[in-house]
């Protein structure tokens, strides 16, 4: 019988940081027109909301609200036993309301207009929830080709761009946070702390400010 563990004190090789790839508002609106029309919303929904992949294809047209402005993200798609199957959110704090742009709410109002979807807004033609694997393969790298976007892109980052964009137009990353439905901030911090070099100029000023201040009283 081994009495102490070897695995005590020994100090594990640090993750690899997530490789963040971005896109241009023009690479989004490009990707979206080169999408089939019967999934075109769900870039928006990447980009403009910041949803997780399974998320966005588990949104039903229950949990939008057009006259606050928000969409509630309660459920997701995932595959059980091959088959596509509605779930809770990854965590508790995936449980979320998110703000929807009017460039997103365009879009789904004129989608939910044409295509009436009583539950899940996107279904196969056989009227089936939709795999992740049949859409990366079938419908987003077609459109990625045609948009000339990035070819090595993927869903996940329409998330990363959402996030950034938010932080680049001043939104506290506090709130960036709860809406992509992180668990902890420092999640957060980790991923897009970087994006927001001004928080360093922010910080400088306001020390500046509040030692010009005790220096003058001195």
């Amino acid at each position: 019988m081994i009495r102490r563990s070897p695995c005590v004190d020994i100090r594990l090789p640090e993750p690899d940081k997530t490789t963040i790839r971005l896109l241009s508002p023009a690479e989004v609106l490009a990707l979206y027109l080169a999408m089939r029309p019967d999934y075109a919303p769900l870039i928006l929904l990447g980009a403009a909301a910041g949803l997780r992949q399974g998320e966005a294809l588990g949104l039903a047209v229950d949990r939008i609200d057009f006259a606050e402005g928000m969409l509630t993200v309660d459920q997701q798609v995932v595959v059980i036993d091959r088959r596509p199957t509605l779930a809770p959110p990854k965590t508790k704090a995936s449980v979320r309301d998110v703000p929807i742009p009017a460039v997103l709410a365009h879009a789904l109002t004129e989608y939910i207009d044409r295509h009436k979807p009583e539950d899940v807004l996107f279904r196969t033609t056989r009227r089936n929830l939709v795999r992740r694997d049949y859409f990366n393969a079938d419908v987003l790298k077609p459109a990625i080709f045609s948009a000339g976007v990035p070819a090595d892109m993927t869903f996940h980052d329409l998330r990363h761009t959402f996030a950034s964009t938010a932080l680049a137009e001043g939104v506290p990353i506090s709130e960036v946070s709860r809406w992509l439905g992180h668990k902890s901030i420092t999640t957060t911090v980790d991923l897009y702390g970087h994006l927001v070099p001004e928080a360093s100029e922010r910080a400088r000023t306001a020390l500046d400010n509040a030692f010009a201040s005790a220096l003058g009283s001195a």
